[in-house]
C-alpha cells in the first residue's frame, strides 16, 4: 500500500512546499500528492487553491501572477513558526524526486480555471525527466483526465471524487483510467470489493480531521492519502 502524503507533510509543514515534501520523504512517505496550476507566464506551479490568500502572504489569483511574482511571495503563511517558504514549480519537485523510489500523484486544478494546455505542459515535463511509470495523474475535472489519457496512455491515472457516485467502479472503468481517488467517508468494504473485482486501484484521500487512517485497510487501498504520512507508517511497520 502506497503512503502518500497529502500536499506534502501538510500536518506538520507548510503545505505544497520543498519542506513539506522533503519532510514527508523524512517521515517515511513513499508517495507524495499535490497540485498543479499554470503561472501568468505559463509556468507549472504546485499551490492548492486557486487564489493566493489563504497559504501566502500574496493576493488574487495565482493565474495573475508570474512566476517571478508567485516566487516572491512567503508561501508558510499558515505556519508562521517555518521559515519562508516560496511556491515551487513542478521542474524544482522534479529534481527532488528524480532519483527517489516514490511515487507522485499530480492533481490537476482545473476545475474552477480551465488552464489551457495545462495536460500538455505536464506531459512534457514527466517525458523530461522519464517519470512515466512514477506518476498518477488526478482530477475533479474529468475531462481534463480523458484529455491526459488521450495524450498519455501509458501513465496511470485517478478519477477523483468527494460525492457518492452509482456504481462507480462502472464509471471509472467506463472513462479508461486506473484509479479511483474518492473521499474516505463515500466507502466502505462492500464498495471496494467492487474495484478489486475490476481490477481497479483504490487511493483515499482524506481531509484535515483526525481521523484513525487503520480503520479503512480492510477496503484493501491500493494507497491513503494523508496529512500524517508519519502515522501511517506507523501502523503498517
Amino acid at each position: 500500500m502506497i503512503n502518500f502524503a497529502h500536499r506534502g507533510f501538510k500536518g506538520k509543514y507548510p503545505e505544497n512546499t520543498m519542506l513539506a515534501f522533503k519532510k514527508a520523504v523524512e517521515a517515511g512517505a513513499d508517495g507524495i500528492e499535490f497540485d498543479v496550476h499554470l503561472s501568468k507566464d505559463n509556468e507549472i506551479v504546485i499551490i492548492h487553491d486557486e487564489i493566493l490568500d489563504r497559504t501566502t502572504d500574496g493576493v488574487g489569483l495565482v493565474c495573475e501572477k508570474t512566476l517571478k511574482e508567485l516566487q516572491n511571495l512567503n508561501a508558510s503563511k499558515i505556519y508562521p513558526a517555518c521559515d519562508i517558504q516560496k511556491i515551487p514549480t513542478l521542474r524544482e519537485y522534479f529534481e527532488f524526486a528524480k532519483d527517489k523510489e516514490i511515487i507522485t500523484n499530480i492533481e490537476l486544478k482545473n476545475s474552477i480555471i480551465e488552464y489551457k494546455n495545462l495536460e500538455e505542459k505536464v506531459y512534457a515535463l514527466i517525458t523530461e525527466y522519464d517519470l512515466e511509470n512514477k506518476i498518477i495523474i488526478s482530477s475533479f475535472n474529468h475531462n481534463s483526465l480523458v484529455r491526459f489519457k488521450k495524450l498519455a496512455p501509458e501513465i496511470k491515472c485517478g478519477v477523483l471524487e468527494s460525492s457518492r457516485l452509482y456504481k462507480p467502479w462502472d464509471y471509472v472503468k467506463d472513462l479508461g483510467m486506473e484509479y479511483f481517488h474518492p473521499m474516505n467517508f463515500t466507502i466502505n468494504k462492500e464498495i471496494a470489493k467492487k474495484f478489486s473485482e475490476n481490477n481497479i486501484g483504490l487511493n483515499i484521500w482524506f481531509g484535515k480531521a483526525d481521523y484513525d487512517y487503520e480503520e479503512y485497510l480492510p477496503c484493501k487501498p491500493s494507497g491513503l492519502i494523508t496529512d500524517y504520512p508519519d502515522k501511517v507508517k506507523e501502523f503498517l511497520n
